[in-house]
């Protein structure tokens, strides 16, 4: 490795001084938050309760969509094993009677 090309990257102090006053401007003002009142925590308990219904139907939603989806491919598996079984037995499916026949 080549020391010699690596670049310097120029320290100002000033900068770090407003660097360092800006840093400690925002931890003042955390540590000063006011706590929220009781209409303002009103309101977020309110959010949070839509959150919870929009979640709970979305849940629901997809719930009912992967039901029904596994639903369709048992329904399909059985039908392909019904048609492989009488097919093995020399029979014919019949897929509306959903029986065996010769």
């Amino acid at each position: 490795m080549n020391y010699a090309t690596t670049s310097k990257i120029p320290f100002s102090g000033r900068m770090a001084f407003i660097a360092a006053l800006l840093m400690a401007f925002g931890f003042i003002g955390q540590a000063s938050a006011q706590e929220f009142t009781d209409k303002e925590r009103a309101a977020i308990d309110g959010h949070y309760e839509i959150l919870a219904e929009h979640q709970a139907e979305s849940d629901q939603a997809l719930e009912s969509k992967l039901q029904a989806e596994f639903d369709e491919q048992v329904l399909d598996s059985e039908q392909e094993f019904m048609e492989l079984t009488c097919a093995t037995h020399g029979l014919d499916f019949d897929s509306e009677s959903e029986v065996c026949y010769e």
